[in-house]
C-alpha cells in the first residue's frame, strides 16, 4: 500500500478539476496572493511554508476563507456576522445571536459545488486513508504572535466519506461562535475574522504528542529550565495530550543534541485510534502502558526537527507531531493477548498499518508534523492584566474542573457579594469595578492581586500570611504580591477602626446566634420547598421559587464567609501569640528534639502555624466530619451482617433497598436521608446528590468493608489526644498569664471553625434546594423542544432562566446548544496552572524531579503506604484499598469518607484551612497538601512516606525495572544521575 501521507507536492496535480475549484493543495498555501495568510487563514500558510521548507508534514488541502464569509452572508440574518458579534461580545444580545448564528451554520447543507468536491477528493483519497481525514480550523487572526485560537476553535478527527468531511466543516465553522472565542477575539482587538479549514491525511499514529521547544516567559524555573524543551507523549493519537484528558510521559531534553534531561512516564491504560467507526479507545496491554511511548528514534527526530523550526523562526513554538511506524500493531496485538475480540483486533492491526499488512513500511518510526505555532496562552482573564495573579489553589477544592454555566454564574454573584460585604465589615475600601472572581477555561479563579492589595489595608493580612493558609502561591509569588500591595494606605482603615472595630467584635461575639437564626429560617424554607409541589406552579411563580432559593444561596455564602473570616482572625491570633513562646516549645512529636519550633526543618512561621492547626484540632460536632464518621458506623452494622456485606462486596448494591433488611440497611438509609444533599464535587449544581445517586457512597462503604473495622471514636480521640500533649508541653515553658490566653485562643479557634463549616454544610443544603428548582425548570424546557437533551437547564445562566420564565417564553434551546458546546470544549482542556500571572499558559509543567517532593503540611503524623492515585471524577472509589495513601489533585469535601479507610492524603492543590484539611486533622490521619505535579509525579502502587509534620511526601522505592525514555545519544535518560525523575515500582 502506497504511503498516505505523501508531501503533497508530488500528488496536488492528481487532483480532480473539482476538487481544484474549491480546495488547493496545502504547499501552495501562504505561497502567493490567491493563497496568503489572509485568504487560508495563519495555520494553513504555516503548513505550507513548512512543506515547501521540506518539512514532513501529513498531505494536505486548505479551503478558502472566503467561503466562510459567503455562508454567512448568505445564509445568517443581518447582525449576526462575526465582526458585529465581537463588537457585542459579553452581552445578552450577543449570546442570542451567537447560538442562533451557530444554530444555522450547523443545520444549513454546503453549496452543492463544495459538497461534490467532498465527495471527489474522498473517492480519490479513500485507498490512502484509511484513518481518514483531520479538518481543522485555520482563521485569518490564527497562529502569530499576537492571536492564538487554540483550544477555542474545533478540530475533528478521522472524517470519512463525503457526508463527514461535510459535517465537520461546519463544526469548525460553527466553533467561531462559541462565546469565549468571541470574547478571546475582542479582548485581542481583532475587529472581523474569517474561518479557512485545513484538511489533512490522519497519520496513523503509533505515538503522539506535543513539543514545546523552550519555556514560555514566566514558566523557566526548577520544573523546566531555559536550555530544555518539553514533551508530552501517549500512544495512539495526541488529540487526549492536546485536550490534557490523560495522563502523559512527560520529558525535559536538552537543547542541544536531545539528551533526556527528566522524564516522567504515565501509565498509558487506553490509547485513542480510528476504528472502523470512527474515533475510538483500545486497551493498551499492560507491559506496554508502562512503557515509555516515545523511542531513541523519535526523540532524536523531534530534537532534530525543533531545532530546524528554531533556525527558521522566533520561539519558542508549540508543535502537535505524530509517530508512525514505530512497530504500529503493538497495541492491536497486545490487546488480542489481554482476551479483546479477534475480528476488531485484526481490523485495528490492518488500519494501523502493522508491518506484515503494509508494503514498504518505514525501518525506523517517522514524525511528522501536524501544526507548528508560536507559543501563547491566550487572553487575559476579565479584570487582570499582564502583572495580575490568579490562583485556584483554593477554590479549586470546593469546585475542581470545568463548571457549568449555571453553577458557574450563581457561584460568582454570591462569591463576589460575600467578599465585598467581608472586606466591608473590616473597614477596607473595595475599588470600584474590581474583579474579585474570573472564569479561566470554565474554572473558578481568584484575582490575588485585586484580594491581597484589598485585604493589605488591614495589619496582619500580609500575603504570606493568608496564603500560607490557602496554599497555592511560592515564595517568589508571595514576595510578588508583597511587592504589588506594599503602597496600599491604611490611612482610611485607621480612621473608620473606631467604628468598624467595635462592630465587627459585636458581630463575632454574636456570631453563634446569628448562625442559629439562620438555621432556623434556613430549616423552614427547606421544609417548604420539600413541601411544594412545582409541577402545578406556572413559569412565573417557579421563576420567583428560584430567585427566592438564590437569594438564601446569597444569605448563606456572605455568612459563611463572616464565619470564615472569624476563623482566619482567631488562627491569625493564636499564631501571633505562638511566635512568643516558640524559642521555648519543643513539638511533642519532636521529643528527640529533631526539630524545634524555629529549627532547620522548615520556616518559623510555618512551623508556627502548623503548631496553631494541631491545638485547634480535635474540635467536636464538626460538620464536614460527619459524613465520615456516620459512614463508618454505617460500616460496622455491615460487618456484623454477612448477608449485607457479601452482597455489597459482589456489587449487588445500588440503594439501600439491594440490603436484607435490618440494621444495615436502615442505617444507610437514615445516612442518605441525613447527608443526601451532599456529593462528590458538590458545588456543581449538575452533579447528581447522594440521595438521587447513592453509587459513590455505596463505593466507600464497600471499600471500607476490605479492611478490619474501624472505630471513628478512636479516630477523633487521636487528634484530640496530640493537641492536649502540645498544650501539656506549652505549660511547661510559659507563664499562667500566657498559658490562659493561649487557652482562650486555641477556644476561639475551634468554635469557628465550627461555626465555618457549619455553615459550609448549609451552602450545601442551600445548593441542593437549588438543583431541585433547576431540575423542575429543566422538565420545562424539554417540554417546550424535545430535541433537548436533559440536564440542559445548567447550559443556561441565573439571569437567562429568570428572564425567560418571568417574561413566559422559555425560548433557551439555541443558548443551551451554544453553552453546551463550548462546556464541552473546556471541559476538554487541561486545567490550568493552580496560580498564574497574568494569561494562562497552554502548558502542563512537569512534576518535580526526585525522590522527595515538598508541599504544606496539613494534618501531622508520619505513615508509609502504596499510593492510590484518584483520577479526576473519582471512579473506582471502591478500589481504595484499607491503608492506602489517597493521592489527587485535590480532595474533595464529598470524598471525605474515604479519610477513615486510608492512610494518608496528598493533593496538590488546597492549604492547611481548607476544608479537606480540617477534616484530616478531625480524623486525626496525616496530610500533605499543595504538593506541585504530585498525581503525575506518583503511580498507583508507589510506597510512599507521608510526613504531614513538615509537608514532606518520599517516594521509597524506585521503579528500576521500567524503561525511562532513552536518550538520542543512546544514554539512558531515567537514570538517576542524569537528573531523570525517579519511578516506583507497580504493585505486584
Amino acid at each position: 500500500m502506497a504511503d498516505p501521507t505523501r508531501i503533497a507536492r508530488a500528488e496536488s496535480a492528481t487532483d480532480p478539476p473539482s476538487v481544484r475549484e474549491w480546495l488547493k493543495p496545502l504547499e501552495s498555501a501562504g505561497q502567493r496572493r490567491s493563497t496568503s495568510a489572509k485568504r487560508v487563514g495563519g495555520k494553513a500558510a504555516s503548513l505550507g511554508r513548512l512543506l515547501r521548507d521540506g518539512f514532513p508534514v501529513p498531505r494536505g488541502w486548505v479551503l478558502d476563507a472566503r467561503c466562510f464569509t459567503e455562508l454567512v452572508d448568505r445564509q445568517l440574518p443581518r447582525g449576526h456576522d462575526l465582526a458585529t458579534l465581537i463588537r457585542l461580545s459579553g452581552t445578552k444580545v450577543g449570546v442570542d445571536r451567537a447560538a442562533r448564528a451557530r444554530d444555522r451554520i450547523l443545520s444549513e447543507p454546503l453549496p452543492e459545488t463544495l459538497s461534490t468536491a467532498l465527495r471527489a477528493l474522498w473517492q480519490t483519497i479513500a485507498p490512502e486513508a484509511p484513518w481518514g481525514l483531520a479538518v481543522r480550523s485555520s482563521a485569518t487572526c490564527e497562529d502569530s504572535d499576537e492571536t492564538s485560537m487554540a483550544g477555542l476553535a474545533t478540530s475533528v478527527l478521522g472524517a470519512r466519506g463525503d457526508a463527514e468531511l461535510d459535517a465537520a466543516i461546519r463544526q469548525v465553522w460553527a466553533s467561531a461562535f462559541l462565546p469565549r472565542a468571541l470574547a478571546y477575539l475582542a479582548h485581542a482587538g481583532v475587529r472581523d475574522v474569517a474561518m479557512g479549514v485545513v484538511l489533512q491525511v490522519m497519520v496513523r499514529a503509533e505515538a503522539a504528542g506535543v513539543l514545546f521547544t523552550a519555556p514560555p516567559a514566566g514558566l523557566e524555573g526548577e520544573h523546566w529550565r531555559a536550555g530544555e524543551r518539553l514533551v508530552n507523549a501517549t500512544l495512539g493519537l495526541g488529540a487526549p495530550v492536546v485536550d490534557g484528558a490523560v495522563a502523559a510521559d512527560t520529558l525535559r531534553i536538552a537543547r542541544g543534541g536531545g539528551k533526556v534531561v527528566a522524564a516522567a512516564v504515565a501509565q498509558k491504560r487506553r490509547a485513542l485510534v480510528v476504528g472502523a467507526a470512527g474515533l475510538e479507545e483500545v486497551a493498551v496491554p499492560a507491559a506496554r502502558a508502562e512503557q515509555p511511548a516515545l523511542g531513541e528514534a523519535a526523540l532524536r527526530q523531534l530534537a532534530e526537527l525543533a531545532e530546524r523550526l528554531e533556525q527558521g523562526g522566533k520561539g519558542p513554538f508549540d508543535v502537535e507531531f505524530a509517530v508512525e511506524g514505530e512497530d504500529p500493531g503493538r497495541l492491536a496485538e497486545g490487546a488480542a493477548a489481554e482476551g479483546e475480540d479477534p475480528g476488531r483486533l485484526a481490523d485495528d492491526a490492518a488500519s494501523e498499518g502493522a508491518p506484515a499488512a503494509r508494503e514498504g513500511a518505514p525501518a525506523e518510526p517517522r514524525v511528522w508534523l501536524l501544526q507548528v505555532r508560536p507559543v501563547s496562552g491566550g487572553g487575559f482573564p476579565e479584570g487582570g492584566g499582564a502583572d495580575t495573579i490568579w490562583s485556584r489553589a483554593n477554590v479549586g477544592e470546593a469546585l475542581p474542573g470545568a463548571a457549568t454555566p449555571l453553577t458557574w454564574s450563581v457561584a460568582r454573584a454570591f462569591s463576589d457579594r460575600g467578599f465585598r460585604e467581608a472586606f466591608a465589615a473590616l473597614g477596607c475600601r473595595v475599588p470600584r469595578g474590581a474583579r474579585l472572581v474570573a472564569n479561566v477555561h470554565g474554572r473558578f479563579y481568584l484575582n490575588l492581586t485585586a484580594f491581597m492589595q484589598i485585604a493589605a489595608q488591614v495589619p496582619g493580612l500580609s500575603p504570606r500570611a493568608l496564603l500560607g493558609m490557602s496554599g497555592g502561591a511560592s515564595d517568589q509569588l508571595i514576595a510578588r504580591l508583597a511587592e504589588q500591595s506594599a503602597g496600599v494606605s491604611r490611612r482610611r482603615f485607621y480612621a473608620r477602626l473606631p467604628l468598624t472595630g467595635p462592630r465587627l467584635l459585636l458581630r463575632q461575639a454574636r456570631l453563634e446566634r446569628e448562625v442559629a437564626a439562620y438555621e432556623g429560617e434556613a430549616l423552614w424554607a427547606q421544609r417548604a420547598l420539600s413541601e411544594l409541589d412545582m409541577t402545578l406552579l406556572p413559569d412565573d411563580a417557579i421563576g420567583t421559587t428560584l430567585r427566592s432559593v438564590f437569594l438564601l444561596l446569597e444569605r448563606t455564602g456572605t455568612l459563611m464567609l463572616h464565619c470564615a473570616s472569624a476563623s482566619l482572625a482567631s488562627h491569625l491570633a493564636l499564631c501571633k501569640a505562638l511566635e512568643r513562646v516558640a524559642g521555648r516549645r519543643a513539638s511533642a512529636r519532636s521529643a528527640s528534639g529533631e526539630a524545634p519550633l524555629d529549627g532547620p526543618a522548615g520556616r518559623a512561621e510555618t512551623n508556627v502555624e502548623h503548631l496553631a492547626q494541631v491545638l485547634a484540632g480535635g474540635v467536636r460536632e464538626l460538620d464536614s466530619a460527619g459524613p465520615g464518621i456516620e459512614l463508618a458506623r454505617v460500616a460496622e452494622l455491615v460487618m456484623l451482617d454477612r448477608a449485607s456485606r457479601e452482597r455489597l462486596l459482589a456489587g449487588e448494591v445500588r440503594g439501600p433497598r439491594d440490603l436484607p433488611e435490618g440494621p444495615a440497611r436502615d442505617a444507610l438509609a437514615r445516612f442518605l436521608d441525613a447527608y443526601g444533599d451532599r456529593a462528590v464535587r458538590e458545588a456543581e449544581l449538575a452533579t447528581p446528590r447522594w440521595r438521587e445517586d447513592p453509587a459513590p457512597v455505596i463505593a466507600m462503604l464497600t471499600a471500607s468493608l476490605r479492611g478490619a473495622p474501624g472505630d471513628p471514636e478512636r479516630a477523633l480521640a487521636r487528634a484530640r489526644a496530640l493537641a492536649d500533649r502540645e498544650m501539656a508541653m506549652l505549660e511547661t515553658r510559659v507563664s499562667r498569664v500566657e498559658l490562659a490566653l493561649l487557652r482562650t485562643l486555641v477556644g476561639r479557634a475551634q468554635r469557628y471553625v465550627r461555626l465555618r463549616e457549619r455553615m459550609r454544610t448549609w451552602v450545601t443544603r442551600v445548593l441542593g434546594m437549588l438543583r431541585k428548582v433547576a431540575l423542575d425548570i429543566d422538565r420545562r424546557l424539554l417540554r417546550i423542544e424535545p430535541s433537548l437533551l436533559p440536564g440542559s437547564v445548567f447550559f443556561c445562566t441565573y439571569e437567562e432562566l429568570v428572564t425567560a420564565l418571568s417574561s413566559g417564553r422559555a425560548d433557551v434551546g439555541h443558548v443551551v446548544r451554544l453553552r453546551r458546546a463550548e462546556h464541552l470544549r473546556d471541559a476538554a482542556r487541561p486545567d490550568p496552572p493552580a496560580t498564574f500571572i497574568g494569561r494562562p499558559p497552554p502548558v502542563v509543567l512537569p512534576p518535580a524531579s526526585g525522590v522527595r517532593l515538598l508541599g504544606l503540611p496539613a494534618s501531622p503524623g508520619v505513615v508509609e503506604g502504596r499510593a492510590r492515585v484518584l483520577e479526576p471524577g473519582a471512579p473506582s472509589l471502591d478500589a481504595v484499598a484499607p491503608g492506602e495513601v489517597l493521592v489527587a489533585r485535590t480532595t474533595d469535601i464529598g470524598l471525605s469518607p474515604l479519610f477513615l479507610v486510608a492512610a494518608a492524603v496528598v493533593t496538590e492543590l488546597g492549604g492547611p484551612m481548607s476544608h479537606a484539611s480540617i477534616v484530616a486533622r478531625e480524623y486525626g490521619i496525616p496530610a500533605v497538601v499543595n504538593v506541585p505535579g504530585v498525581t503525575l509525579a506518583i503511580k498507583t502502587g508507589d510506597r510512599l512516606r507521608v510526613d504531614g509534620d513538615r509537608g514532606v511526601v518520599e517516594r521509597l522505592n524506585e521503579r528500576d525495572e521500567r524503561a525511562a525514555p532513552p536518550s538520542p545519544s543512546g544514554a539512558a535518560g531515567g537514570a538517576q544521575g542524569d537528573g531523570a525523575a525517579p519511578l516506583a515500582a507497580p504493585p505486584e
